[in-house]
């Protein structure tokens, strides 16, 4: 039997290629960023598609909300290290 329902990555890549437009009228010097966020976002596709999300959206979401609290996490490291000097 084939598969019924495109994998978590394909159906990643695919909400990946319809947000082009919105890349496409964005300032040119924030493109790079915006191309940041979404390739944060296949870091966790693994975990994304272990969620069973009904829209792939959503699993997206969370793993870029997850990367920038891990991000966060350590830059509060940081600060904390270079209050104690």
């Amino acid at each position: 039997m084939g598969r019924t329902i495109p994998s978590f990555r394909m159906a990643e890549a695919r909400e990946i290629e319809e947000w082009k437009p919105f890349r496409r009228v964005l300032p040119r010097r924030e493109r790079a960023a915006f191309d940041e966020l979404l390739r944060a976002a296949k870091l966790y596709a693994s975990a994304s598609s272990a969620a069973v999300r009904t829209s792939r959206f959503e699993g997206m979401f969370i793993a870029l909300l997850f990367h920038h609290q891990k991000m966060l996490g350590e830059i509060e490291e940081v600060v904390a290290g270079l209050k104690r000097r």
